[in-house]
């Protein structure tokens, strides 16, 4: 919300959309911001999103480790497509991470998507992160609600 404390937020969101490289049911999906902060804080993660390492997860300096499968690595790809399909806006990754180790690595990702897009109603488990502008707490709720699954959701 647009009272909300970004700095805070920011740790939060980064850490619970890449931490687990999206593989949990509690990962966080969806961002919905507040339009009076969403330029900032679009712009705030913007920043933070390249700094993130990607890798060996037993390094602690590792926020996104690998997918645990080469099907894994595809359900990225093919929701990179949907996006897009669906009129989304690839901000950030989007991308298979090539690397010397190989390994089913990915870029955690930024979209700028609209709340009711076809692929935002699906539970992708990689980290694909959906920004959704809103203009009220009541918007911010109704947009949350329109999915049908709905494991943890936070303000």
């Amino acid at each position: 919300m647009d009272d909300g404390d970004l700095d805070l937020a920011l740790k939060a969101v980064v850490f619970s959309a890449v931490g687990t490289c999206g593989q949990r049911c509690t990962s966080l999906r969806r961002a919905i911001i507040h339009e009076k902060v969403y330029d900032e804080f679009v712009s705030r993660l913007l920043k933070v999103y390249p700094t993130i390492k990607i890798g060996d997860p037993f390094d602690s300096q590792t926020l996104c480790g690998p997918l645990h499968t080469k099907a894994a690595v595809k359900e990225y790809e093919d929701g990179i497509k949907d996006i897009l399909k669906d009129g989304g806006k690839i901000l950030h990754g989007g991308k298979v991470y090539e690397n010397s180790n190989g390994g089913n690595y990915v870029y955690p990702t930024l979209v700028e998507i609209k709340w009711d897009a076809e692929i935002v109603k699906t539970e992708l488990f990689v980290p694909i992160l959906h920004l959704i502008k809103c203009s009220s707490f009541e918007e911010a709720v109704k947009i949350n609600n329109s999915v049908p699954q709905g494991l943890s959701s936070g303000i």
